[in-house]
């Protein structure tokens, strides 16, 4: 990809200042409305905008409807206060830009993982959750499904209190989806993963529910769960054997572990939905254990809050048995999880020829006829040993469909028997399908 730093694009009227980050199709910098800025008395930073620059040529087709449906997806959710406005989208020969607010925050990841934001602050963890619970449940009543929810599709402001919902690459206009491994696998619900659910075609709305549980998760407590919502891994099978499993390994108050059992339900018809969880999060006293409670948690837990910057004073046993060790108790330090693989800026190539550029026309968000499946190349690592830090093995999936090309260019024993019948947990085997990211 070129360096477009300081090239002027659309007949002059957009700057491309700097680099602001990248992603496996293309390129975002930050951008000056020239046009915006010369006409207007407001600050300067009223013609902040960004700009997503992918070219052409290295989208496949599949990658090349995700961005018309990004387009269309995005363009009909842009009035939310809570969703990244687009401005516009347009081509040349051989680019495609998308014009977006720019937000100063960066991403939910980096204020969960860098900042830790909203450890052990209910009011503000409340308020930015319910923000982003607020554009979903948006999206959902105008048949627009997301199917891609993590904190680094979520922007913020400077401070961190105001959140907007971004990246509609993967979003449908369809209630039901029988596309699956769409998306990241932490956040994958077992209905999108499809494997233990015998690839039944889904409903879409819980799908995205399951996505949120976990990005919740994520905020109060900078880790996620497990790597993999399937059998095959060691946290998420323990989780359907042990209702408490959640609180025995993370810092979080029964009301918060309440909230999650019923976002992570099995069965999606189960599910919590989005206006009773709002309902829940709103009358929920807090998100956290206590000082005494933190003081009696498991060790595990200990080790989260103490990585979050509390100090924890353990009693009673677990006293005496780091008395006897002769040390307190150990503390984690988790080294901040990789981004997606950045793509190359070159600023050896050649300046981008000048062209005409027109108004980029969206597709429509029907899913593919055929049945798709996808699965993360992280199902490699299937088991994980204990929560992990946010993103640390999921990565960025392309969805494999095939319509729409733009390329110019071409528990106990019996808790286990009535989820999955009489076969033991040791005869199950899933064999996960490798996927070009």
């Amino acid at each position: 990809m070129p360096d477009f730093s300081g090239r002027v694009v659309k007949n002059g009227q957009y700057q491309l200042v700097k680099l602001l980050g990248s992603g496996s199709y293309g390129v975002v910098y930050g951008t000056l409305d020239l046009h915006m800025r010369a006409q207007s008395s407001l600050s300067k930073t009223s013609s902040r905008l960004a700009i997503k620059v992918l070219r052409k040529a290295d989208l496949s087709s599949s990658a090349a409807q995700r961005v018309r449906r990004e387009v269309a997806a995005h363009r009909q959710m842009s009035d939310h206060p809570n969703v990244v406005r687009m401005h516009e989208a347009f081509e040349d020969k051989d680019f495609v830009y998308i014009v977006l607010d720019y937000c100063p925050g960066g991403d939910l990841f980096g204020k969960i993982v860098d900042e830790k934001l909203y450890f052990m602050k209910d009011e503000i963890a409340k308020s930015v959750f319910l923000q982003l619970l607020g554009a979903v449940e948006a999206c959902h009543r105008r048949g627009v499904y997301h199917r891609d929810l993590k904190s680094e599709n979520v922007l913020t402001s400077k401070d961190g209190t105001e959140v907007f919902l971004t990246d509609f690459g993967l979003a449908t206009g369809t209630k039901t989806s029988h596309t699956f491994g769409c998306g990241s696998s932490c956040y994958m619900s077992p209905e999108c993963i499809g494997r233990e659910t015998a690839f039944r075609t889904y409903s879409n709305a819980p799908n995205d529910v399951w996505a949120l549980g976990i990005i919740l998760l994520n905020m109060i407590t900078s880790r996620s769960p497990w790597a993999k919502a399937s059998t095959n891994d060691a946290c998420f099978s323990e989780f359907l054997l042990n209702e408490d499993y959640l609180r025995e390994m993370l810092p979080i108050s029964e009301g918060a572990n309440a909230i999650f059992r019923q976002i992570f339900r099995w069965d999606p018809r189960e599910r919590i939905t989005i206006p009773a969880l709002r309902t829940a999060i709103l009358e929920l006293d807090t998100f956290f254990m206590s000082t005494e409670e933190l003081a009696r948690a498991s060790e595990p837990a200990r080790m989260v809050a103490e990585y979050g910057g509390v100090v924890v004073q353990p009693i009673g046993a677990a006293a005496a048995k780091a008395e006897r060790r002769g040390r307190a108790p150990a503390k984690v330090a988790v080294p901040p999880p990789p981004r997606t693989p950045a793509v190359q800026v070159n600023d050896n190539l050649a300046t981008p020829p000048t062209t005409s550029a027109h108004q980029f026309v969206g597709g429509d968000l029907s899913e593919d006829s055929e049945r798709s499946s996808a699965s993360d190349s992280s199902s490699s690592s299937a088991a994980s040993s204990g929560p992990v830090t946010p993103s640390t093995i999921a990565q960025d999936l392309e969805l494999e469909v095939t319509e729409l090309d733009i390329t110019d260019a071409s528990h106990s024993r019996s808790r286990w028997r009535r989820m999955f019948g009489k076969s033991g947990t040791r005869n199950f085997r899933f064999i996960s399908a490798k996927v070009v990211a």
